[in-house]
């Protein structure tokens, strides 16, 4: 469905058209399969398993990881090999494989916010400004790659991001309308910032997982409230008292999200066959709060 097919976006959206807002209107985008179709998040994450940018050796970081001592050995035994030999040898995809199995075990027994915390935490020892140029880098090799898979041994990862066209457009007129726009993600919050700023939404309204600071390097210590789960709805919380009218997501993980708000809730199904999983999942009844993006298209 379109925007221009809704006629409860049109008349929401209508009420604050010419208004004088002495405290402009809340509203708030989710990231991944809501603004863009695909993780921008994993795909740094891959990104840095792909190119072994790391500095402090995983199975430290990771302490409960249940081949640590295997995970271990493999790490130790690649970052000995000097830097352009490392990926090509044989050691590294059983590494890669390894890495990627940790963190996709992790969300599939339902442990979203540590899965998420974990791969942030491979940032350890980085400065933030190493780290905001992976995150650029990472993000104009995925907006300019086709949409396709890149191989760690056994496992196929997507690669290539594409802007979905119905939020974007939703974005813009929000924007012509005065509205106060929040971006909030559970990714790290330096692979969300290029996508949002592409857009004219400064850092100051971008909310992602962070990591403590520790002599101008990052230490493997993860900001909270994580921004996962009613873990978001915290972290608007922290930034500004006022209460969203409007929250566009795509995911059952952000109903917290969009309980919050007080207006509409746009769902951007960039993930179902149809919308009626979501509804069917969640019990939640398809009301006159809800408006659906069923088939997003995606903008080249």
């Amino acid at each position: 469905m379109s925007l221009a097919s809704s006629p409860a976006l049109e008349a929401f959206l209508k009420q604050f058209d010419g208004v004088n807002h002495s405290k402009p209107p809340v509203a708030i985008f989710d990231c991944d399969g809501t603004i863009i179709k695909g993780d921008i998040g994993e795909a740094m994450f891959y990104y840095q398993i792909e190119h072994f940018l790391l500095r402090v050796n995983p199975a430290n970081i990771w302490l409960d990881h249940p081949k640590g001592e295997e995970l271990d050995n493999l790490y130790t035994q690649l970052a000995s090999l000097p830097a352009d030999r490392r990926t090509h040898d044989r050691r590294f995809v059983s590494f890669a494989e390894m890495m990627l199995e940790w963190y996709f075990d992790q969300l599939s027994e339902g442990k979203t916010e540590k899965a998420c915390s974990d791969i942030v935490k491979l940032f350890a020892k980085f400065s933030e400004q190493e780290v905001e140029q992976i995150a650029l880098t990472t993000f104009n090799e995925e907006l300019g790659s086709p949409i396709s898979f890149r191989k760690f041994g056994k496992h196929s990862v997507p690669k290539g991001i594409r802007y979905i066209a119905e939020s974007v457009r939703l974005l813009k007129e929000l924007q012509q309308l005065g509205f106060d726009i929040w971006a909030i993600s559970g990714s790290n919050k330096w692979s969300v910032y290029p996508v949002f700023e592409r857009l004219g939404i400064p850092r100051d309204r971008i909310i992602g997982i962070g990591l403590h600071l520790s002599s101008n390097v990052f230490a493997a210590k993860v900001e909270t409230p994580v921004p996962v789960l009613q873990g978001k709805v915290e972290a608007v919380q922290q930034f500004t008292n006022a209460s969203p009218v409007l929250v566009v997501s795509d995911s059952i993980y952000d109903i917290p999200l969009f309980e919050y708000s007080s207006g509409l809730k746009v769902l951007v199904n960039s993930r179902m066959e149809t919308s009626y999983t979501f509804f069917k999942e969640t019990n939640i009844v398809q009301d006159d709060s809800w408006v659906v993006i069923e088939h997003p298209t995606l903008q080249e």
